[in-house]
């Protein structure tokens, strides 16, 4: 099982996440195949999304909106405690 983590933070703000969505997928696949289908929403010219990946070779989603000064990061982990 693997959980998608979406982070919202103010740029240039040393404070708390004002958002944690978290969601379950059953593998791996299915959680980073969500960062395409966001991409894809993404409308207006101040809204950009990039998929980037870490030094350990995770992929995660960066989003910018420029006119709210706001970056999100998307990030699929596996969920370690989880019981169905």
């Amino acid at each position: 099982m693997f959980i998608l983590i979406n982070i919202i933070l103010h740029i240039n703000v040393p404070s708390f996440p004002q958002v944690n969505v978290i969601t379950n997928f059953d593998n791996l696949e299915l959680c980073e195949g969500k960062f395409d289908e966001t991409l894809s929403r993404l409308k207006g010219k101040n809204k950009r999304g990039f998929i980037k990946t870490t030094k350990e070779n995770k992929k995660y989603l960066e989003i910018l909106d420029v006119d709210k000064k706001l970056r999100s990061y998307w990030i699929c982990n596996e969920i370690i405690f989880y019981k169905k």
